[in-house]
């Protein structure tokens, strides 16, 4: 416990000592109601001083004097504890954010996640795991402190505003999941950010079967629906459980025994203008090419002599280590 909040426990159990001693002396010297005898020993402590019941034996005066003597010095004090952890929780609050806007301001080519809830906090999760920058808007405060907490660069805030997507840097991002609670949030947000950055990648979430489509004509480059792909996978596991292992495995991020990844090749990249056994019999031979997505069409299970373009996106099984090789030495 952190002196502050010590020196706020011990104010509170004085109050409370002080109050509870009042009342119980002034039940005792003046023979009142104990209600009375709280309200008088509260209008004391606060120096009200309303006058409106007043002790009448000499025993009961001395005892009034006694508690106004202690028990202002408690009240100043336990005024200063409270005073003092809630600036000093307010500059550190302050503190934190501005070191984390300069953060945020640095971050480029990174995933803005707008929810930080059950599907949002997962999704920043998983982008950690792959070392993905990333960052995270919600308007719950508890929520917010909760993921900071955790390492997470998280902006309070309402990701349907302008201004709170503009600080979250979306002009320099690679893309912007929407994982909203609620479907209309999230239409909102893909219509903001499909105008503001005409380039950036959308994944929405819909709750809604109906959304789907609202979204995609909103300018979401893909939408899940969580409910229909979780029935459809437990659907699986009860007919197919194989095919759903082998399939949870390749896209389980804690798996570093065999990866699913996909590799963009561009004009710099040295694949590039390369056929398929030029390229995996010099470099890494236990990684296996599953499809060349290639014009929004597959080319699944390609041969040695199909050629990779520019352009093209690489479909890849292989251990975590081979594929990172694999990507990083394909842009020397």
């Amino acid at each position: 416990m952190s002196e502050s909040r010590l020196k706020l426990l011990t104010a509170v159990l004085a109050l409370m000592g002080i109050t509870l001693i009042g009342t119980i002396g002034l039940v005792y010297f003046e023979d009142w109601s104990v209600f009375n005898a709280f309200w008088v020993t509260i209008v004391s402590l606060t120096t009200t001083g309303y006058g409106d019941i007043l002790p009448q034996t000499m025993g009961g005066r001395m005892f009034l004097l006694l508690i106004l003597v202690v028990g202002v010095g408690i009240v100043a004090y336990s005024l200063g504890a409270i005073i003092n952890i809630l600036v000093e929780s307010q500059i550190f609050r302050l503190m934190g954010n501005d070191k984390m806007m300069k953060v945020i301001e640095k971050l480029d080519n990174h995933v803005i996640v707008c929810g930080a809830g059950r599907v949002g906090s997962n999704v920043a999760y998983i982008l950690r795991n792959e070392k993905v920058p990333y960052l995270l808007i919600d308007s719950d405060q508890e929520l917010v402190e909760g993921m900071r907490t955790e390492g997470h660069l998280v902006i309070l805030g309402d990701a349907t505003q302008d201004e709170i997507l503009q600080s979250a840097g979306i002009e320099r991002a690679r893309g912007i999941i929407c994982a909203l609670s609620e479907d209309a949030y999230n239409v909102f947000v893909v219509l903001t950010a499909r105008a503001v950055n005409p380039g950036l990648k959308i994944v929405a979430r819909a709750a809604k079967p109906e959304t789907v489509a609202k979204l995609r004509h909103a300018g979401a480059d893909k939408v899940i629906s969580p409910t229909q792909i979780g029935g459809h996978q437990m659907a699986m596991a009860m007919l197919k459980p194989a095919m759903v292992e082998l399939v949870d495995t390749l896209f389980t991020s804690r798996n570093v025994e065999i990866q699913l990844e996909e590799i963009v090749i561009n004009e710099q990249s040295t694949l590039a203008n390369k056929d398929i056994r030029d390229i995996f019999d010099r470099r890494v031979s236990n990684i296996i090419v599953v499809a060349i997505i290639r014009q929004d069409k597959a080319i699944m299970n390609p041969h040695g002599h199909d050629t990779v373009l520019a352009g093209d996106t690489l479909v890849l099984i292989g251990s975590r280590q081979d594929l990172e090789s694999m990507e990083t030495s394909s842009f020397k």
